[in-house]
């Protein structure tokens, strides 16, 4: 009976495990085992590298260059005659020059006692220069057998337009005498306009300044033409006092001569002037 007993528990058993397993079994047929859908791994969105703004490099402010202060120019030592000379230089070609305004040619390149004038050159006139010194040209005058000297401040490398007849005019009226430079008590006439043109007085004991230095009197007189302004001396000496001033393309009456020297007479004053400064 208790055989009998454990049998039939046993079946029961068995039979419940028999119907347990085919459940599961119909179960694990329905249902796959389904995993977790793999996802990919999400990386963080790469952001470009973020650079500091690039700012122009800055230059330091370029300051102008200081100059340094300019000085005033100095102005050339004024040499003299043996000066010059010791530095005169001969050209081996010779140049043209024109003549900026009526300028003097002088012995000597100076404008004292030791340098006087013998001749001029109109304002524009073509000037032939053989040679230098620091201050003066030395040039070919036309009818001498020696050169003179012109200052270089008043000749031009470029033409030069001769004076205007009204120009001249104004010479003739004594407003202007032709220039180099230098003293106005040489045989230039110097400044017309603080010079007496004519005293009206002779003040020249004739007689006896001829018979010193030689002036022969004509025997008629004629009319002369200043060429360049003039200087009328009491003597004919480059020494002799000043008595008036004879402006260039003035006429006066040549009363006498001596080998460089007119005696004239100009509005009634008597008196010397130097030869090379007129022409009849």
């Amino acid at each position: 009976m208790k055989n009998r007993s454990k049998r039939l528990l046993l079946t029961v058993l068995l039979a419940g495990s028999v119907a347990l397993l085919a459940t599961g079994c119909d179960k694990l047929k329905k249902e796959p085992m389904t995993e977790p859908p793999t996802e990919a791994p999400t990386e963080p969105p790469t952001e470009p590298p973020t650079e500091p703004p690039t700012e122009p490099p800055t230059e330091p402010p370029t300051e102008p260059p200081t100059e340094p202060p300019t000085e005033a120019p100095t102005e050339p030592p004024v040499l003299s005659v043996e000066e010059e000379k010791a530095q005169e230089t001969q050209f081996e070609n010779y140049i043209s020059v024109y003549a900026a305004d009526d300028i003097n040619v002088r012995t000597a390149p100076g404008t004292g006692d030791d340098s006087e004038i013998f001749d001029s050159f109109d304002q524009g006139e073509l000037i032939t220069v053989v040679g230098e010194t620091p201050g003066w040209y030395v040039v070919d005058v036309e009818g001498y057998e020696q050169n003179g000297y012109v200052s270089k401040d008043f000749v031009s490398e470029s033409e030069v337009a001769p004076k205007t007849e009204e120009e001249r005019a104004a010479l003739a009226n004594g407003e202007t005498t032709p220039s180099d430079g230098g003293d106005t008590s040489s045989e230039d006439g110097g400044d017309a306009s603080s010079q007496p043109v004519s005293t009206g007085v002779n003040t020249v004991a004739a007689s006896d300044v001829d018979a010193q230095y030689g002036v022969e009197n004509y025997g008629e007189t004629f009319a002369l033409q200043a060429t360049a302004g003039a200087n009328i001396r009491q003597t004919p000496a480059q020494d002799g006092d000043i008595i008036g001033v004879v402006a260039s393309g003035t006429s006066v009456t040549a009363l006498g001569a001596s080998d460089r020297w007119y005696k004239i007479d100009y509005n009634g004053t008597v008196g010397y002037v130097n030869r090379n400064l007129f022409s009849e």
